[in-house]
């Protein structure tokens, strides 16, 4: 049986979340048909710009010549943070960041559960870091960025790193020819960002990504109409669910869709003005917070990391 992590009260509900990542949500009152939020269930954090990794369709836009972001200026913040929270780490290459594991040790402080996202080129030169990450239990759940699912030294040290890897991949990216080595895996299938870096790939492969996109949409059909999923795990991001439609596409009923759902990025409150939104996103390099790390320019506010959580999470909800 899979460790329970933590139990704990946020907005209208009860969370319970699990060692294999498992979350269940119970509304308190019984007849209450949605959840609201005083303070948010997980949060995406970019902690650095920096990254020698030049994916082409990079949305973050990092570079080599990017700035870290000032981690320790957020430590008021920080002790405002629930235990149970999630936080995905991520860059930029966050295991460049010099001050990661301070960072990862204040999480695990205050009993956040830190997950964090690694580029597939920096499983080799990092693999000091991340042995140490992993088995300090400094973070729970690895999110890999595909960027050669034919690289067999690369998931061999993948498989040392225990069950909560998550390989990454985008809609319009993956192909054909990635699926047999992910074969049994668990995957995460994020929507394509069109947005800087990725704005400008669209731009000029536009033929190649949609069919990409159309390929998987086929793929999804495939497992939904034989009830043969190839993969161990496959979930999506709220832009995978947009653009993909896997409901439709995986034949899932509308009662089994209800538990799977977590919830828009874009339900900001109900109508009693109470947030029914869970997550948000922090960027360190630019001190912004934003609902989502796609979010339009003007739906991104400046902070101090002074702020208590619960403010910020407020802050994200302005102008949607």
């Amino acid at each position: 049986m899979e460790k329970k992590l933590n139990t704990y009260t946020n907005g209208n509900h009860k969370v319970t979340i699990y060692s294999d990542g498992t979350k269940i949500k119970e509304t308190i009152d019984p007849k209450a048909d949605h959840f609201t939020y005083d303070f948010p269930e997980n949060f995406d954090i970019k902690i650095t710009d920096q990254c020698d990794g030049g994916c082409v369709y990079c949305h973050e836009n990092s570079t080599v010549n990017g700035k870290h972001g000032d981690l320790k200026a957020l430590e008021p913040m920080i002790a405002t943070l629930h235990a149970g929270t999630e936080c995905a780490v991520g860059g930029g290459n966050a295991l460049a960041h010099p001050d990661l594991v301070w960072f990862l040790e204040r999480l695990k402080e205050q009993g956040v559960i830190a997950n964090i996202t690694i580029n597939q080129r920096h499983l080799r030169p990092y693999k000091d870091l991340i042995c140490k990450i992993v088995g300090e239990g400094l973070v729970h759940g690895i999110g890999i960025s595909l960027t050669d699912a034919s690289n067999k030294e690369d998931f061999a040290f993948i498989d040392t790193l225990g069950n909560n890897v998550v390989i990454h991949t985008i809609a319009g990216i993956l192909s054909e020819k990635d699926v047999s080595p992910l074969m049994g895996r668990k995957i995460l299938i994020l929507g394509y960002k069109d947005l800087r870096r990725g704005h400008a790939l669209l731009e000029k492969k536009s033929d190649e990504i949609k069919a990409n996109i159309k390929w998987l949409q086929s793929l999804l059909v495939r497992i939904g109409s034989t009830n043969i999923n190839p993969f161990k795990v496959i979930s999506f991001d709220c832009l995978g669910i947009e653009q993909l439609n896997p409901k439709e596409m995986l034949d899932i009923s509308d009662a089994r869709y209800e538990t799977l759902f977590q919830g828009s990025d874009t339900d900001v409150k109900d109508a009693d003005g109470n947030i029914s939104c869970a997550t948000m996103y922090i960027d360190v390099p630019n001190m912004q917070v934003a609902r989502m790390s796609t979010a339009a320019l003007d739906k991104r506010y400046p902070f101090t990391g002074k702020e208590n959580i619960h403010d910020l999470l407020q802050i994200t909800t302005q102008g949607w």
